[in-house]
């Protein structure tokens, strides 16, 4: 069988002679031959590896065909040696880097050519360039134009984008040149394909999964079908990884009709809302089995709350009996639903600045699934800085939610809720819990936001149950269960299964912040306040954290304290003052202004 020609263009600023030096390691010599450029210019040591030739030599050579093809540029002469139609007569695949100005000849020339183009968005493009310092804007600009002509008529071009890091990129170029060859093995042609785009079935994703849970592939290349998965991800496809996710663990069977979850799609300060719902749907009698994640980027998770006041660290035969003693738990997931795929998306998350809602559906349920749940509600927070931006783009997600929930014999709710402020008076661990005791204890001074969303979610949960049967008796009954100390007492009884912590003797230290102008609160940051508290040592230091004295909608005068700072330490504490001496993180509107 003959092999095939890869012609590999780009644009300036693309990384193409990156991406091809950093795939020929992943390519089997006697398989590939990576053609050699005969150029009239006398070898560099920063410059392409290839055949040096004078101008004369060169007019020789092509007057006696020794030449695929050839081409000018910068002033000088450049060619492919006509041997490479020997190669691919021999089954060898060529990869050769060129200019797109030559497609159209080796079309003509070369059987079974393939084009590349690697390539990135343009002001990524721009930025390169711009880097380099060797030319002008006007120049630049001139390049980005070029890179944005079409291919020939009759071409069919594979994109590489390279725009993130150089080994995902490295993996892109490997899964363009390997996935259609028949020497690919069949999981690694199906790795490939999604990593170029392609929508796969669900027997794909059963078939990767594990593999990829395994082991089997290369982190780079995991890494970029996950972000691939993250890009372009069709709605079969979300519902194909939920329900191939669902057998990756066997699924806890708690002999009960009906066990409930509730999980939020986090990213808003303070809202320990899961840890006041748990005890008051334990408390009215139904299963609820809660794993919740640690904090990845803000100032505390609600397993960080939850240690505040018990282990969390636990395995499933604890979970187990946890729940068979109180109705419920407030674990941590890190023992019970652990997920390698979860675990290598992660990192990307943050600095590669990937949306991974449709990924977080599969993710979410499957997990929800394997836990046990049959009915499962959702809290969507949405706001300017947060992972969903508006209240369309919430709904849509819940809906998704819904859908995918349906496909896996799940009965999903799903709700967008607003996430442009805080929720309750304490950013961090330790403050957090206490905002939760304060609400199921009916302290005067509970902070009245998160009690209405506990009792909203804890409400649509109890409605579920057929006895309840509609929102206004579920929202009563939640009410009450608070009212009475019965959700209270479940919490105590739950912290005691679990394992009570011992309280922390360490001192705590405070610094206030102070506003600069007398006004109206129209805003709080809830990202700059996040990231004040974790400055602060949260949530590592359970302590730290900030306490909020002034809420959205509330006046302030000048130099009245908008929030306080506290930390074991004080270096810690010193910084996070320091950060929100520069920006406190509140939008006041001065007096007179609306």
């Amino acid at each position: 069988m003959a092999g095939h020609f890869f012609f590999i263009v780009g644009p300036s600023g693309a990384g193409k002679d990156s991406l091809i030096s950093g795939v020929q390691p992943w390519l089997t010599p006697s398989r590939f031959v990576f053609a050699r450029r005969v150029i009239t210019r006398e070898a560099m040591a920063d410059a392409e590896d290839h055949d040096s030739c004078s101008e004369s030599h060169f007019l020789e050579r092509q007057k006696n065909g020794e030449f695929l093809i050839t081409w000018q540029a910068h002033g000088l002469f450049y060619g492919l040696p006509a041997s490479l139609l020997d190669d691919i007569e021999r089954g060898v695949n060529v990869i050769a880097n060129g200019s797109r100005n030559m497609i159209e000849a080796l079309q003509r020339t070369v059987p079974s050519l393939r084009v590349i183009e690697v390539t990135a968005p343009t002001h990524v493009l721009r930025a390169r360039l711009k880097a380099r310092n060797r030319e002008s804007d006007q120049d630049i600009d001139q390049r980005l134009q070029r890179a944005s002509l079409a291919m020939p008529p009759g071409i069919t071009c594979q994109r590489v984008m390279n725009d993130l890091s150089l080994e995902i990129g490295i993996s892109r170029l490997k899964a363009a040149l390997l996935r259609e060859l028949p020497e690919t093995q069949e999981s690694e042609r199906l790795l490939f394909r999604k990593i170029c785009g392609e929508t796969l079935a669900q027997s794909a994703y059963k078939s990767l999964l594990p593999q990829i849970m395994h082991g089997d592939f290369s982190l780079h290349d995991v890494q970029a079908f996950l972000v691939a998965c993250t890009q372009n991800l069709q709605e079969e496809e979300i519902i194909a990884i939920a329900q191939a996710r669902t057998a990756l663990y066997p699924r806890i069977q708690w002999a009960h009709p009906m066990v409930v979850d509730k999980h939020s799609m986090g990213g808003l300060p303070g809202s320990r809302v899961t840890m006041v719902v748990v005890p008051i749907v334990a408390a009215y009698g139904l299963l609820i089995p809660k794993t919740s994640s640690r904090a990845i980027t803000s100032a505390a998770g609600t397993a960080d709350a939850m240690e505040v006041l018990a282990r969390v660290d636990l395995d499933f035969e604890e979970v187990k009996q946890c729940v068979q003693a109180t109705n419920g738990c407030i674990a941590w997931n890190g023992k019970l639903n652990h997920s390698i795929l979860d675990d290598a998306l992660n990192p990307l998350v943050r600095p590669l600045g990937l949306d991974t809602r449709s990924w977080s559906v599969a993710s979410i349920l499957s997990k929800k699934f394997t836990a046990g749940a049959t009915h499962v509600v959702i809290d969507i927070p949405h706001c300017d800085n947060g992972k969903v931006k508006t209240a369309q783009e919430a709904t849509e997600l819940g809906l998704l939610f819904e859908r995918v929930g349906t496909a896996l014999g799940l009965v999903v709710k799903a709700f967008a809720t607003d996430g442009n402020a805080p929720i309750g008076r304490g950013i961090g661990p330790a403050l957090e819990a206490r905002d939760v005791l304060q609400v199921l204890d009916n302290h005067p001074d509970a902070p009245t936001d998160l009690l209405n969303k506990a009792l909203f979610f804890a409400g649509h949960i109890l409605a579920l149950d057929d006895e309840v049967g509609n929102l206004d008796e579920g929202l009563r009954l939640a009410h009450e269960l608070v009212q009475s100390g019965a959700a209270r007492q479940r919490l105590d009884a739950i912290i005691a299964a679990q394992g009570a912590m011992a309280e922390s003797k360490e001192t705590v230290h405070q610094l206030a912040v102070r506003s600069t102008r007398t006004g109206t609160i129209r805003g709080i940051q809830g990202s700059h306040i996040s990231s004040i508290a974790r400055a602060a040592g949260a949530p590592g230091i359970p302590q730290a954290g900030i306490d909020l004295k002034k809420l959205v909608g509330e006046t302030v005068t000048e130099g009245e304290v908008l929030y306080l700072i506290q930390s074991t330490q004080s270096e810690s504490l010193g910084l996070a003052h320091e950060q929100a001496s520069k920006h406190h993180g509140y939008d006041i509107a001065a007096e007179g202004l609306t």
